[in-house]
């Protein structure tokens, strides 16, 4: 499939377009397929379920987090963002609120057309909200790259990332903007850093925004479905 670049359709400072469908699976508590320009992302969380001996707590519960490449077994890079994305939840999450349980997340990686990670922890983040699994807050991740150029390139897609001189994925709290994640690559200066964290934070509230808008519109859909069948029933 031939994408045109990023260039082409959308500014350097811009998000890419941004879809997502909720409950593509039916064997889950909660599921989204999200897209971010050409990259895709499915999630699905489950829970709370009963936990093995081994990982109670009484305290509150266990996060378990798989990341499942597009093809192949997941390799170090796969162990690396199923991390961040666990590191993240365990910060978001109301685990007080079911101790001795389990919250289960799987994400499967459909299409990597750049700003993966990014993509990823925001599936996640969706996926919790339509499950119905308790959070402190939702949160929302920002990938940004310098070029060789010198150049700021928000959510760059996989062919502006071959010419990347440093790299960045941000992730923000929707309460006070508060950092849960940064991950950095490459060599950068520290006014670099702070420029692009300050563009990351800004495009954050936009994805916020889409969250709000994409769950509104679903459970006002489902509302009306629900509506307009009652009314034949009688």
């Amino acid at each position: 499939m031939n994408l045109p670049d990023k260039s082409e359709q959308v500014a350097k400072d811009k998000l890419r377009e941004m879809q997502c469908k909720f409950n593509p699976l039916s064997r889950c508590d909660g599921s989204v397929m999200y897209c971010q320009g050409a990259t895709v992302v499915i999630s699905a969380v489950l829970g709370p379920v009963e936990v093995k001996t081994q990982n109670l707590s009484i305290d509150g519960s266990y996060l378990e987090c798989n990341y499942r490449p597009k093809a192949g077994l997941p390799q170090v890079k796969e162990r690396i963002r199923e991390a961040a994305v666990r590191d993240v939840l365990e910060l978001a999450l109301l685990s007080e609120a079911y101790p001795r349980s389990k919250m289960s997340l799987q994400i499967q990686e459909l299409e990597d057309r750049g700003s993966i990670d990014a993509c990823a922890l925001n599936s996640a983040c969706l996926a919790m909200l339509i499950g119905g699994l308790p959070l402190k807050c939702s949160f929302a991740a920002v990938h940004c790259i310098i070029n060789e150029q010198g150049e700021y390139i928000l959510d760059p897609d996989q062919r502006e990332t071959e010419h990347e001189r440093a790299s960045f994925t941000f992730a923000f709290d929707s309460l006070e903007g508060n950092l849960l994640l940064v991950q950095t690559k490459g060599s950068f200066k520290i006014a670099e850093f702070n420029d692009v964290e300050s563009l990351c934070r800004s495009a954050s509230a936009e994805i916020l925004q889409f969250y709000r808008t994409s769950i509104s519109n679903y459970h006002c859909r489902r509302s009306d479905t629900k509506t307009s069948e009652e009314q034949m029933e009688t």
